[in-house]
């Protein structure tokens, strides 16, 4: 694009729209600011010592434990809930579903992207443990897992946890791109993210054999990436050994790139993935949370990005952090 003026692409992931605008990105020394929701916090209910093992404790990892998955005590869906729909004008269903925290580390002060190898695989084999469980249980068809760094990537606790949400229907993004994938397969016989991999050339992070890295060509908001596996892979247990490793580092990388891009800021990662749709390819979006919706996002559904796609790549190469 003419970097003098702004472009209104599209996400062949989602079909929403993105106003990609040119020189309106903040620079980045208004950016470099301690997020605060991730230290400091009083009373942290994720410590050792505060931890409650007894009614909330699902499982750990090592003794003493390093890593330990929790019920969360405040719950978005609850699986007492009897699965209920309504249908009609006003339709609803029944808040069925489990909320899980994965504590990543006992100690307050780590933090994802400083993870070495080792620890950030028993973090991922933790989390196919838990959806496997999940995806075990009546009536779960979704599995959501995510991660909320810094007050304003929504996290209320900043000791270092992942989110995992299990849904009785498949809702949301994950619906729509679940479509698109199915309908690009039958009228192209090809997976929409793997071509996405040869397509986006000029948008490409980094790679290595097995894994991609993208600013996607409609990025919604600034500073977005994608990182996915080469080979079509629809869920996160049938990764190999070679690509758990290149996945893991290659999302740490991004998260520290992006420190020294943008500052120390907030972000959110989610991994999009269904056991039960092959036509899926798994791939995990990474937000850093530079810029808040406002307007044509929550009126429109349309984002606008001030942070060009292509210029992103540019600084990020110039940046980036090896892991």
């Amino acid at each position: 694009m003419d970097s003098q003026y702004s472009e209104i692409r599209k996400d062949y992931r989602t079909g929403y729209y993105a106003v990609i605008v040119p020189g309106r990105d903040r620079r980045p020394k208004e950016l470099e600011t301690e997020d605060e929701g991730a230290v400091n916090l009083k009373e942290c209910p994720f410590e050792p010592n505060t931890v409650d093992r007894v009614n909330l404790e699902i499982m750990h990892v090592n003794e003493p434990w390093t890593t330990m998955v929790i019920r969360n005590k405040f719950p978005e869906l609850d699986g007492h809930t009897p699965l209920e729909y309504e249908n009609g004008f006003l339709s609803s269903i029944s808040g069925y579903g489990y909320n899980e925290v994965l504590i990543e580390s006992p100690k307050h002060s780590d933090k994802f992207e400083n993870m070495g190898t080792k620890k950030s695989l028993e973090w991922l084999n933790t989390l196919i443990e838990r959806e496997e469980a999940l995806y075990s249980r009546n009536y779960i068809k979704h599995v959501m897992v995510f991660k909320n760094y810094g007050a304003s990537g929504g996290a209320s606790i900043g000791h270092p946890h992942t989110q995992i949400i299990a849904w009785p229907e498949i809702l949301g993004t994950p619906a729509i791109e679940i479509e698109i994938a199915k309908k690009y397969l039958k009228e192209n016989n090809s997976c929409i993210y793997e071509e996405a991999v040869k397509k986006e050339e000029s948008r490409i992070l980094f790679e290595t054999e097995k894994v991609a890295a993208i600013a996607p060509y409609g990025s919604r908001f600034a500073g977005e990436s994608m990182l996915l596996t080469k080979r079509h892979v629809n869920y996160i247990m049938d990764l190999s050994q070679e690509e758990k490793e290149d996945i893991t580092n290659g999302l740490k990388k991004i998260i520290l790139t992006n420190a020294k891009l943008f500052g120390e800021q907030a972000y959110n990662f989610v991994i999009h993935e269904n056991k039960r749709e092959p036509d899926y390819h798994m791939h995990i979006e990474i937000y850093p949370r530079i810029a808040n919706l406002a307007g044509v996002e929550l009126g429109q559904n349309v984002f606008v990005n001030t942070v060009v796609p292509e210029d992103y790549v540019k600084k990020f190469k110039e940046k980036a952090e090896s892991v």
